[in-house]
Parts: structure tokens; C-alpha cells; sequence
């Protein structure tokens, strides 16, 4: 995300690479890593964005292991933030699959 010269926030991919192997967050890890050094973001990452599953998880405690390798100030804890459309799709599925969700 940067700002444009009217000062509004712009996002823009930077990457869309094809997963070899394992789903892994190791892999994920190295994948990302990969991309933020070729186009010189590393060190300038507050959070990580993404949804819940639990390779996300492991994906996070690796960007943050090398961060700390390399003296980069970044927190597994405090890096990730979990994605706000994917949370309330989940919150509404278990709405939707109540015995009683008509009665609501």
C-alpha cells in the first residue's frame, strides 16, 4: 500500500508466484520472503494479512525467525492481522448453519 500524490491509499500486487511442494508455512515463508527482497520491501513490513488457517500460522513464526535473523524489528504476534471479510464469512456460515437461524 503506498500514497498516491492526492495522498489516498493505493494497494497493488506485487507478486503472484505458483506454490512447489508443500503448502507449508515454511514454504509460504520463503516464497514471501523471496518476493519482498526482489522488490526491496524487506524491513519495511508492519503486518501480514491473511485468513485463518493454520499454515498462515507457521508462515508468520518464519517470516518473524528471519526478520530476527537478518535484526529486523518484526512480531509474529503483532504482525498478523487476520483478514476482516474472511472472519465475518465465517461468523456468518455459523449463523447460517444454526438449527434455529430462521427464528433470528
Amino acid at each position: 500500500m503506498s500514497c498516491n500524490s492526492y495522498r489516498q491509499t493505493e494497494e497493488c500486487l506485487i507478486d503472484f508466484r505458483e506454490l512447489v511442494g508443500q503448502h507449508s508455512g515454511e514454504n509460504m515463508a520463503t516464497e514471501v520472503w523471496e518476493a519482498l527482497e526482489r522488490f526491496g520491501l524487506i524491513g519495511r513490513i508492519i503486518a501480514l494479512v491473511m485468513d485463518n488457517a493454520t499454515n498462515n500460522d507457521t508462515l508468520v513464526e518464519s517470516f518473524a525467525n528471519r526478520c530476527l535473523e537478518k535484526g529486523i524489528p518484526f512480531s509474529a504476534r503483532h504482525g498478523r492481522m487476520r483478514c476482516m471479510p474472511h472472519t465475518i464469512h465465517l461468523a456468518a456460515l455459523k449463523v447460517c448453519v444454526q438449527p434455529n437461524a430462521s427464528s433470528i
